[in-house]
């Protein structure tokens, strides 16, 4: 056979090898949306927790009820998002009592700047309070959890703006600090880092957010914890986090005038799988004032919500779990949680 004649038999035969493949093509996606649908109408099985049963809803430090305001929806998907079907929930162990806490929390209080020798620390149930008159520290002598604050030193304060260094500095001396005062967990060391930038008003003794750094005098650095399963992380702040360090910097260095870690390491074998409610009713529950609400502008109480989203509510107040919630972002940055758990695995 020559080329020509090979030539021209393939020729002759290529419609009906392309008619063929055609309709191969048809019966195996035919097929194939024949298995889409019968998998999608099958009845999935039933998430029942099989470790913790029943939990609490999660407590929003500072939060107040979505009651009394006047929601409406403007999404990009038009109406409630579903965001999965199920989410696991981590047991958060309580913090126990620790032998030799003593020695741990008079370091911590030395590092800080106390005499203590003069100042002796007052203990309320698990918690160990240092006041010398111009700084407050407590301690959680369980895990060491703790809150400080000082005032901002006023001659420092005169020329800080001009000492602030790159932000790169900013963390290493931030997370120099959580490490020489002992806590900072290994597992927040892992997450992401935030910058800050304040102004801080002597007289009001108040501190505002500000965009360029020219315009501050302090900064806030704000430490987040790693995303469970790659699901963002809300704190009781939102635009904050409650593990954060802020800074004074000048010519000398730099004073730490407030900080606070109020970090619970969860468990990484006692989790448990539940539902999750959908988006339109976790949205109805929103409307039915079932919302904690963490940040909104007073006096407003019609709210455009702009978009809504799974987060692990990570808590400032020792619970015993972290779980997700709906996050419900509107206009004027406003900020309300709804409890993400299938409400018959939620007790009252």
């Amino acid at each position: 056979m020559t080329l020509t004649e090979l030539s021209y038999k393939i020729r002759k035969l290529l419609p009906f090898l392309l008619l063929f493949a055609l309709i191969f093509l048809i019966i195996f996606y035919s097929f194939k949306l024949l298995f889409i649908y019968l998998e999608s109408n099958q009845e999935k099985p039933a998430i029942v927790p099989r470790i913790f049963g029943k939990i609490s809803s999660p407590e929003v430090s500072n939060a107040t009820s979505s009651a009394g305001f006047e929601f409406s929806l403007d999404t990009v998907e038009g109406k409630p998002l579903t965001s999965t079907d199920s989410a696991k929930v981590y047991f958060l162990p309580k913090p126990a009592t620790r032998f030799g806490y003593r020695e741990k929390i008079y370091l911590m209080a030395k590092t800080l700047g106390f005499d203590t020798e003069a100042v002796k620390h007052r203990l309320v149930n698990n918690m160990a309070t240092f006041d010398d008159g111009k700084q407050l520290l407590t301690i959680n002598i369980g895990n060491f959890n703790f809150k400080y604050e000082s005032k901002p030193d006023s001659n420092a304060l005169s020329v800080s703006g001009t000492f602030i260094p790159s932000r790169k500095e900013i963390e290493n001396k931030a997370t120099d600090f959580l490490r020489t005062i002992g806590r900072y967990p290994d597992e927040l060391s892992t997450g992401t880092i935030n910058i800050i930038y304040l102004k801080y008003n002597p007289i009001s003794e108040s501190y505002t957010n500000v965009v360029n750094r020219s315009e501050a005098n302090l900064v806030e650095i704000d430490f987040y914890r790693p995303n469970p399963d790659n699901v963002p992380v809300a704190t009781p702040r939102f635009f904050n986090s409650q593990n954060f360090v802020v800074m004074l910097f000048d010519e000398n260095g730099y004073q730490v005038v407030k900080s606070q870690i109020a970090f619970f390491e969860k468990s990484e074998t006692q989790v448990d799988l539940y539902p999750v409610k959908s988006g339109d009713i976790a949205w109805q529950e929103l409307l039915n004032g079932k919302g904690s609400v963490v940040a909104a502008t007073m006096g407003k109480k019609d709210v455009t919500i702009k978009k809504m989203f799974i987060s692990y509510y990570d808590p400032e107040i020792y619970q015993n779990y972290l779980q997700p919630v709906y996050v419900f972002l509107g206009d004027n940055d406003f900020v309300a949680y709804v409890p993400a758990i299938t409400s018959e695995f939620l007790s009252e």
